[in-house]
Order: C-alpha cells, then structure tokens, then sequence
C-alpha cells in the first residue's frame, strides 16, 4: 500500500557516497517496518511528488552555520507531507482543508513545502515564517523562489516570527488577517506551547471562519502532543476535528492515552494526530471537543 514517504525522493549531495552511508540515511529501506519520520540532510534535494503540481524541489539548510540553536528546519516532517496532501486536494474533508482564496499564515515553515503547496493551490496571500535564523529563512526563499512560478511571486513573503512576540513589524501588520493558519510538526517542545498559541491567536482572523490546520507525528511521545491541545484550548480556541491517521490512510479515533504495542517507536513513528482548531468566540462557552481518554 502506498504511504506518505513514497511521495518524497531525495538526491544525496555527494554521487560519489559510498553505499553504507547512503543505507544509513534511508533505515526503512532496511527496517521495513521502521517508517522514516524525517526527510533530508544538509546539502541534499528533497522532491516532493505532488499529484496536482508535479514535481517540486526543496534544499535543505545547513544547521552547522546555525549559532543561536539547532533547530529541526532543516527537514521535512511527514506531517508536513500530510498537510501539503490535504491542502492541495480542494475536496479533501469536504473542503474543510482547502486553502483556495484565503489568507494563510505558516508558523514553523522549515524547508518551505506548505507555503509553496498553499500558494500553488490559489491562497489570496501566503505569509511563510520560521525563528529569526539567517540560514534557516535564506533558504526558505530560495525553496520558494524556486518553486513558485513568476506569476505568483506577489502571492507569498517569507518572515521571521519567534512564537509568543505580538509586538513585531509582522505582528502588528499581520494581526488578526489569517483565516488559515498552518502548522505541522511544531509541537515538540512544551514550553513553547503557550507562545505557540499565542501566535495563533493573534494571527488567526476574529470571526468564525478561521481555522488552524495542526498535524504532527508521535515520535516525540503522545504526551507532548496531548499538552498542546489541552493549552489551545485553555487559551480559547476549540478542537473542531482531531483524528489519528497512519502512514497509510488508516484512521482511528485520538486519544490523549493509548498504551500497548501500539505506542512503541517503531508503531507510533506511522501515526500522525490531524486536527483542525477554530476560535472560540466567547471565552465564557464551554470546550465544543470532548477529548476521549
């Protein structure tokens, strides 16, 4: 059965790489049932395979020259895979994904696929940003630059944005003007949760039609994951759908705990969680999600 990481191919930087360390960089071509959660290495081609747009090549940053803090920018995540899939296909969920003529704020862009794919997919206006790290957003705008045709460069901007600051340029620009907010694979570090819901906030438009697309995978433990969403939703923002699905399209029901073989790290590396989030108008209503525990 087809799977995300089928959609991805990468080209090495080095032709000449000896045929071990080709093999130590693609474990599930070794470990079948280890499915590679990430894509990439400094210097290498990431292609993604899109059914509607054709081929689309990224280049990955060098976290070498990154000084501040390592970051993960320099790959691609499944559930970015999984965001471009959904986005990209306007019948997706009955269009409840579909990003065709709204206003689309990208928060942890990395190599860039989201913003391009929304942009491609005729978004009004795309505003890609990552962590003010030079490396990090000069590549973002090459990837761009290179994926999105001459006729839609006045459709997306590449921006620096650290989550929880609402008093930036951008911030102040941009406040409340994001019907879509897109985010995959940003959820790994608890004590950003809250400035990460921060930023959606401030971003996401203050009428009912917004909507934030979160998709992440679980190598970094369900917990984590679990805490994101019981901080959006103390910080105002409802769970309007959330679900788990695997590599392959299988869906199950999410749960804040799951235990038995299923959550071993060979298993949860195939589960992504897919939610969307949507305001909650009046602080004093009651959470619309009832998470299953």
């Amino acid at each position: 059965m087809s799977t995300l990481t089928n959609l991805i191919q990468i080209v090495a930087p080095d032709l000449d790489e000896e045929p071990e360390d080709i093999f130590a960089c693609a474990p599930g071509l070794i470990f079948t049932d280890d499915l590679r959660t990430h894509h990439g290495d400094p210097g290498s081609t990431i292609i993604y395979k899109s059914k509607r747009f054709g081929d689309i090549e990224l280049r990955t940053a060098d976290p070498e020259v990154e000084d501040e803090r390592r970051l993960f920018a320099q790959y691609l995540w499944n559930a970015g895979i999984k965001m471009v899939e959904l986005i990209s296909d306007e019948t997706a969920n009955d269009g409840s994904w579909s990003v065709m003529g709204e206003r689309v704020l990208e928060l942890g862009a990395g190599v860039g696929l989201c913003g391009i794919v929304a942009t491609l997919a005729g978004a009004e206006e795309v505003v890609m940003t990552d962590y003010p790290a030079p490396v990090v957003l000069a590549n973002l705008r090459a990837n761009a630059h290179n994926a999105v045709p001459n006729y839609l460069v006045s459709r997306y901007r590449v921006e620096a944005h650290e989550w929880g600051d609402v008093s930036s340029v951008l911030a102040v620009d941009f406040a409340h003007k994001s019907s879509r907010i897109i985010a995959a694979d940003c959820y790994w570090m608890p004590d950003q949760h809250l400035c990460l819901v921060q930023s959606m906030r401030h971003f996401l438009t203050l009428g009912p039609e917004g909507r934030i697309f979160a998709i992440s995978g679980f190598h970094t433990g369900r917990a984590k994951l679990a805490a994101f969403f019981d901080v959006a939703v103390e910080e105002g923002l409802d769970v309007e759908e959330i679900y788990e699905e695997d590599a392959e399209g299988n869906r199950r029901v999410w749960q804040k705990q799951r235990g038995g073989k299923g959550e071993d790290h060979t298993e949860r590396n195939k589960w992504l969680v897919i939610a969307r989030l949507k305001r909650r108008i009046s602080r004093c209503e009651p959470p619309a999600f009832a998470f299953a525990q």
